[in-house]
């Protein structure tokens, strides 16, 4: 369990983390079905996706962008705006789910096959939020704290590593 990765509060019931076989079992069909040629067209639009949506923010005053590299993640924090509560905002306006992050908060993106063709509209769709989150600032507030893959609601911060590693125990308890 670590509560103090930038990722967000981590607790796994697995020795390998978040490496399921089910992703490697995935990504070895989808090699086969496409084959390496295809494979290789589908992750340069991947890359040339995040590529993309990191120059439309490279000058944005609103929207830093953390990624600093080439990858399938489009990362970004905010000195203007509050970029976890961007996350709620990117859902209700264009149906964008946000991955949380925190120290610093930020948000982060997978780019995939199925989502790399609709940049633009990421782009749009994150300066929208941020000109609304500005203009509104009831927007521009969370009590959501980074949890990776999902985020929890917790009034009580103090609480939250404690109530994590109980429910992992709860996981793997056998005798229920």
């Amino acid at each position: 369990m670590n509560s103090e990765w930038n990722g967000g509060i981590y607790a796994t019931t697995c020795m390998a983390g978040s490496r399921p076989g089910s992703v490697i079992a995935g990504t070895w069909a989808s090699m086969l079905k496409h084959g390496k040629e295809g494979y290789r067209q589908k992750a340069k639009g991947i890359l040339e996706a995040q590529k993309q949506i990191a120059l439309a923010f490279k000058d944005d005053p609103n929207i830093e962008v953390a990624s600093k590299h080439s990858g399938p993640t489009f990362s970004f924090t905010s000195k203007t705006v509050n970029a976890i509560a961007i996350g709620e905002q990117m859902l209700i306006r264009g149906n964008w789910t946000i991955a949380k992050l925190q120290r610093p908060a930020a948000g982060h993106i997978g780019i995939t096959d199925a989502n790399q063709g609709n940049w633009k509209h990421f782009v749009s769709t994150l300066r929208e939020c941020v000109i609304a989150m500005k203009a509104d600032p009831s927007l521009n507030v969370n009590h959501d704290t980074a949890l990776y893959g999902i985020s929890g609601a917790v009034p009580d911060k103090a609480l939250l590593r404690d109530f994590v590693c109980m429910h992992q125990s709860a996981m793997l308890d056998t005798l229920n």
